[in-house]
């Protein structure tokens, strides 16, 4: 689905918004459609993110790179009311 295939004008217009801030070099708007599940799915299998579980059709395990980090603990805040509820390897 492309944007001129949005008929919500609210919709179409905060994407225009976003964009205008943004500049991404592309815009992809999902659908929800079984053929957009299988095309991505089939990009991430290429791309070595998903593999497929042999034993459990249509379902996968997806694998990172261990270099991307999903958090670095020394700049990471947890804000809270309480210093405690930010639990041990969080900085408050």
């Amino acid at each position: 689905m492309t944007l001129n295939d949005i008929k919500h004008p609210r919709l179409k217009a905060w994407i225009e918004e976003v964009a205008a801030m943004t500049q991404p070099d592309s815009i992809y708007v999902c659908d929800g459609t079984q053929s957009e599940y299988d095309h991505l799915a089939e990009q991430l299998i290429k791309g070595g993110t998903f593999r497929k579980l042999a034993k459990k059709p249509g379902s996968y395990y997806a694998v990172s790179d261990p270099g991307d980090v999903a958090r670095v603990e020394d700049r990471t805040y947890i804000c809270s009311k309480k210093k405690e509820d930010a639990g041990p390897t969080n900085n408050w």
